[in-house]
């Protein structure tokens, strides 16, 4: 369900996830991408640690976690991409 928030003193739709619009909007994810390959490096090594399988387990699980977000935030990306470009095209239409 989309609210009306205000941003930069306009009011704009929201999503209410404030913290992933505003990396989608700045597309700076240096500080994520860093974050995210920490986390799973550690986890990379937890899971190859043969004695307590069930850690193990956990660490492979949280690995496909992590990977899904990195590719949910892609897939943010490629949508935010073609609706700029479909904005575009309809004031083009529309001059």
């Amino acid at each position: 369900m989309l609210e009306k928030v205000k941003k930069n003193g306009k009011e704009v739709l929201s999503a209410g996830y404030p913290a992933i619009e505003t990396l989608l909007d700045s597309e700076d994810f240096g500080h994520v991408n860093k974050v995210f390959e920490k986390t799973y490096a550690e986890l990379e090594g937890k899971a190859k640690i043969k004695r307590g399988l069930k850690k193990s387990r956990e660490a492979r699980k949280a690995m496909k976690s992590v990977e899904l977000v990195m590719n949910l935030l892609k897939e943010l990306l490629e949508i935010k991409y073609r609706l700029q470009e479909m904005i575009k095209q309809s004031q083009k239409v529309n001059k």
